[in-house]
């Protein structure tokens, strides 16, 4: 019973993994994705040829996109923000451990 938990824990991390590493690997759990980008300059402008543009080349910009992160967003407790790789591995192998001790007392005892 414990070797089958055990596997399975394995599994749901590995798959949990997998995921967040294909959605960009980001500590949170994100629906919306700020970055800050560089600005495109008209190359023909005089004023950005001389530098006039230079501390204002970058703008902020939001999408919405899914990142599976490792840890849930901490905005409500359950809120869509909750999936992650700690909620998803971490029961599982609450359960397993649990079982693990259990077996070893009964098995002594």
């Amino acid at each position: 019973m414990v070797r089958g938990l055990l596997i399975a824990s394995l599994v749901v991390t590995a798959a949990a993994i997998v995921l967040w590493l294909a959605t960009g690997g980001d500590a949170y759990t994100k629906y919306r994705v700020v970055e800050t980008v560089a600005r495109e300059v008209d190359p023909d402008d005089p004023l950005a040829a001389a530098g006039f543009y230079d501390e204002d080349a970058t703008e902020t910009t939001s999408r919405d996109e899914f990142r599976f992160g490792l840890l849930p967003t901490p905005q409500g407790l359950f809120d869509r923000h909750v999936v992650s790789v700690a909620t998803f591995a971490g029961p599982m192998w609450a359960v397993t451990i649990a079982a693990f001790i259990w077996s070893r007392r009964r098995a002594s005892g």
